[in-house]
């Protein structure tokens, strides 16, 4: 699992006073593959990680994007600085694209022209 998205789930599980073992019961999984998603030693699947979202309260594509901000000024209630130092990669781009046609809100179709889209703002690599 990306660090962000470790870091994004740990903020929002705090942020909930959840513990892992909330979060493990809440999904149907057991305590210690939350912990090994954490740890970074397994990645949840996409279907889980909107799940994961669902019971955080926030959005799945809160755990792609991250913010020069700190947590803890998030936590404060500080100001994050949104806008100024999103950082959201092609592959990331490219794996929500995917998402959204296996959750059936982009056909084939759509998804190739994004694609397309994409390839070219990232220089067609």
């Amino acid at each position: 699992m990306r660090e962000s998205m470790r870091r994004r789930i740990e903020f929002e599980l705090k942020r909930k006073n959840m513990s892992q073992k909330d979060l493990a019961t809440r999904l149907g999984v057991s305590e210690v593959t939350v912990s090994r998603w954490l740890n970074g030693e397994r990645d949840p699947s996409i279907e889980t990680l909107n799940r994961i979202a669902d019971e955080l309260g926030c959005a799945t594509s809160a755990f792609f994007v991250t913010d020069d901000a700190t947590d803890e000024k998030k936590a404060a209630g500080e100001k994050s600085g949104m806008g100024t130092g999103l950082k959201v990669t092609f592959g990331v781009i490219l794996g929500l694209v995917i998402a959204a046609v296996a959750a059936g809100l982009l056909s084939k179709d759509e998804k190739d022209q994004l694609v397309d889209i994409l390839k070219k703002d990232d220089g067609g690599n």
